[in-house]
């Protein structure tokens, strides 16, 4: 008997590993390249939060499939959220000339 759906640890890899370490390189590497000092604002932070809401949320609706529908949507907005969020707060800083 599985006391977990073999999915949930699929989606905790694929949410929750990979969605944070691509919006961690995505931050760090625009940060970096751009001459800014490597601190997360606000915004940042904010983008990290949605995207670990997003994989709970996802791991949620495997692990008890009861209020999957609803537990799905909270994890789609908040991965779109965290991708729209890192593209506003980080385009000005990627549209603008190097700090030196």
């Amino acid at each position: 008997m599985d006391l977990l759906a073999p999915s949930a640890g699929i989606h905790a890899w694929t949410g929750g590993a990979i969605g944070s370490m691509t919006i961690a390189v995505m931050t760090r590497a625009s940060l970096g390249h751009s001459g800014q000092a490597l601190s997360a604002s606000t915004a940042t932070r904010a983008v990290y939060a949605s995207i670990v809401i997003a994989a709970l949320a996802r791991i949620c609706a495997a692990v008890d499939p009861t209020y999957s529908i609803p537990r799905l949507a909270i994890a789609g907005i908040a991965w779109t959220g965290a991708f729209l969020g890192f593209a506003l707060a980080y385009a000005p800083l990627l549209c603008s000339t190097r700090k030196l």
